[in-house]
């Protein structure tokens, strides 16, 4: 009994102090001031999404300059600091040599050049001149080869013909003398003359009738040749014969006469030799003729593929001279500041660089995107940046590259990204540190609240809207959610005032 009792007043003490309690929690939150509520009001403004990551400036042009070849320094014509142009002379090397065979080459392409226009131009007024003055020769050399032998032929041709003439007659009673025939027959014709002798009132008292190659009627002549016909024959008969009615007959040329072979072979050689001179004057002018259209004719097409390509050859062996010139100087291949130079007038120097270039005024800034977050990263998002050298400054800037390779670093995969300055500050340097905010999402000019006042439910989101004395849950509708503290919404009216749930 005294058991029971000791455990029913334990309980009752129990009841008692949770009564307490709970009395005192219901008091503390009805008795509670506006000035322990955290409260916040609806307003305006934007709302972003942000990627925060971390950045180096660099050059966006750099460049460690060398030569190509070895060389001794001729002239450093910059130092460290100065400001170059694309295409300034940093450096040069000796290239004595590479001038002479430059001289050597310019003057083989000269050459090539001069052999094809010469080509194509073909021979010189003053040959073409003696080619037609040598053909002209040689054609007049024939003509009086041919005139030449021509009279020759003909001067043997009527010596046989004139050769040992005598007159005959075919009366084997005939007791006159037979006419004594003289001179050289002109005429070309062989044959006979026949003369048939009368009585007449000549000098001589006869005369005689001609026929054969010639006809006519004439007086003969006992005292002197005179002509016979008109072929240059003369005859004269004999004073102290008796020649009427007689008959005598010349042959034209005389075959009996034992010099007619000798005469005939005279006159065959003379054709031969004729033939011969001839043929040789033809062929001598056919070869000029040949040799002036050969030398006046256009250049054959491949000997002028021939000189072109010696005139190709002898320009890319210039080219060539002229690019290893060329490569003796060591230029600026874009505006910039010089930032090292290494070597100095006199120095050999190798192919290792030798000058430091940095661009001018051209940076950017290179980012690693962790794999995490790449997803959320595309070109021409904006960025904002603040540099350890200028921290109160935020310096805008857009996505310009990102990488699709990955570079791991220690075991987590960085994309490299690149962002380009909207506006370049004057303070800007190459390695410079940033710390990077980009913007993956926006909202501007929307109503927004801090995140801590929402309150999610299963069928959406909700907030405490405290208007006079009183507070009522509203549901409201998120645009976005941002990772800058805010949400976007809408269902409230800006001004509104929210209590934190």
């Amino acid at each position: 009994m005294i058991r029971f009792l000791h455990a029913k007043s334990t309980y009752t003490v129990i009841a008692i102090a949770v009564i307490i309690f709970v009395a005192y929690m219901i008091h503390s939150v009805s008795t509670r001031t506006d000035s322990t509520l955290i409260t916040t009001t609806v307003e305006t403004g934007s709302v972003r999404q942000l990627v925060s990551i971390s950045g180096v400036t660099s050059a966006k042009q750099s460049a460690e300059l060398a030569f190509p070849a070895g060389g001794i320094v001729t002239n450093v014509l910059v130092e460290t600091g100065s400001i170059v142009t694309a295409g300034d002379v940093l450096v040069t090397l000796d290239a004595r040599t590479l001038y002479a065979d430059r001289q050597n080459a310019l003057a083989a392409l000269d050459r090539a050049r001069a052999d094809l226009a010469e080509l194509l131009e073909g021979p010189t007024g003053s040959a073409r001149e003696v080619t037609s003055e040598t053909v002209a020769s040689k054609e007049a050399a024939l003509a009086t080869t041919k005139e030449t032998e021509a009279q020759k032929v003909s001067n043997a041709y009527h010596a046989l013909l004139s050769a040992d003439l005598s007159a005959y007659s075919d009366d084997p009673n005939e007791d006159a003398l037979p006419p004594t025939v003289r001179g050289t027959y002109v005429c070309d014709t062989e044959g006979v003359y026949t003369l048939e002798v009368f009585n007449s009132k000549a000098d001589s008292g006869f005369s005689y009738r001609l026929s054969g190659l010639e006809t006519g009627t004439y007086i003969a002549s006992v005292e002197q040749p005179i002509a016979l016909g008109t072929c240059g024959l003369r005859i004269q008969f004999n004073a102290s014969s008796f020649y009427n009615n007689s008959v005598w007959h010349i042959d034209i040329p005389n075959k009996k006469s034992a010099q007619y072979t000798t005469y005939r072979n005279a006159h065959s050689l003379a054709i031969t030799q004729a033939n011969s001179a001839i043929e040789l004057a033809t062929q001598a002018v056919a070869l000029v003729k040949a040799d002036a259209n050969n030398q006046n004719a256009p250049a054959r097409s491949e000997a002028v593929i021939r000189a072109e390509a010696a005139v190709t050859q002898a320009e890319a062996q210039l080219a060539r001279i002229d690019a290893s010139i060329s490569d003796r100087s060591l230029r600026a291949p874009f505006n910039g500041v010089i930032t090292e130079i290494d070597i100095l007038k006199g120095e050999t120097v190798s192919t290792l660089p030798i000058v430091t270039l940095l661009g001018d005024n051209a940076f950017e800034v290179t980012a690693r995107v962790p794999e995490i977050d790449i997803s959320k990263i595309v070109a021409s998002q904006t960025a904002e940046m603040r540099f350890d050298a200028q921290p109160a400054t935020i310096v805008t800037g857009t996505v310009t590259f990102i990488s699709p390779q990955a570079t791991e670093i220690d075991g987590v995969a960085y994309y490299e990204a690149k962002i380009q300055f909207a506006d370049l500050p004057s303070w800007m340097r190459s390695g410079l540190n940033a710390d990077i905010e980009i913007i993956t999402a926006q909202s501007s000019d929307v109503l927004r609240i801090p995140k801590r006042f929402l309150n999610q439910t299963a069928t959406g989101y909700e907030v405490l809207v405290k208007r006079g004395n009183t507070t009522a849950s509203t549901t409201i509708e998120v645009l976005l959610e941002g990772n800058d503290g805010f949400v976007a919404i809408t269902g409230l009216t800006a001004g509104d005032t929210l209590l934190a749930p």
